[in-house]
């Protein structure tokens, strides 16, 4: 009798193989890596690639709020900022369901200039937090943020409401204790509101915390080192933020040589409203 051997092994094959192409082909896998395509291009400065390979991506998403959000990036950062705003507004649905999506589209929107809209996103961040769908301190911050940047940027905001971001960043502060990133904040908003000795003792206290906290990651060992070198770029650049909010706090002290360093240091460290860091 003929062994049955053979076809037992290619059988067990083809459903590994199977398995195999079945996540290979996955549309969330297939997603990511159409957007990782995207990119490429886009540090290659071609452009037009890159918003190609984009929106294949967003059709492979299945429609991700994520995705949406990446792809308004990749938009604005190639100056195309209607689109990307326009592509915001699209998605607002999708957005709505998770707190953490409605944060980064609000602070999207602030860059991109689209202050009211932003600031409405985080109203709705804060209804979220009443109940416990997301953590209060971080939503007040993020109203806080969200008013500061309307007011560097001109916008046409009331008095009360320079006001009322500074008892939301108190509050934060109040339910979180010290971190870092919110004595930023209110040490911008005293800016703003004209208080700079105020704001020089947060941010003076600020960028130290934040240093101890790049050194304390740097230190670690058990992160993918690609991943921890994106993480580490990425904290840099919101590094740079807090010294160019110095650097703003000490010009209008007169102190022009340590605000000039300052900015220096904040370019070093890639502050740019562009790629995400203001």
């Amino acid at each position: 009798m003929k062994s049955r051997l053979p076809l037992v092994r290619y059988v067990i094959l083809a459903v590994i193989v199977a398995a195999i192409l079945s996540q290979l082909f996955r549309p969330a896998l297939v997603a990511q890596w159409y957007w990782a395509s995207a990119l490429e291009k886009l540090d290659a400065g071609d452009n037009d690639a890159a918003v190609r390979l984009g929106e294949q991506a967003l059709d492979w998403s299945g429609d991700s709020p994520q995705m949406h959000l990446r792809m308004a990036e990749l938009l604005f950062r190639i100056e195309r900022k209607e689109d990307a705003i326009a592509l915001i507004e699209k998605s607002e649905d999708l957005l709505s369901d998770d707190p953490s999506d409605l944060a980064r589209a609000s602070y999207f929107l602030s860059r991109m200039g689209a202050h009211e809209k932003a600031l409405t996103l985080t109203d709705q961040l804060i209804e979220k937090a009443k109940v416990d769908e997301f953590q209060l301190h971080s939503a007040l911050n993020q109203r806080a943020y969200a008013t500061a940047l309307a007011w560097s940027d001109g916008a046409d905001l009331p008095q009360e409401s320079l006001d009322q971001a500074l008892d939301d960043i108190n509050q934060a502060l109040q339910i979180y204790g010290i971190e870092a990133s919110y004595l930023d904040t209110r040490g911008y908003l005293k800016h703003l509101a004209g208080d700079d000795q105020g704001a020089l003792s947060d941010l003076n206290n600020a960028i130290p915390l934040f240093e101890a906290e790049i050194l304390a990651y740097e230190d670690k060992e058990d992160i993918w080192e690609t991943a921890k070198q994106a993480s580490l770029q990425q904290m840099r650049g919101a590094l740079g933020v807090l010294y160019h909010h110095r650097a703003e706090t000490l010009q209008a002290l007169d102190r022009s040589d340590d605000a000039k360093q300052d900015m220096q240091q904040a370019e070093k460290l890639g502050y740019s409203r562009q790629a995400g860091h203001w």
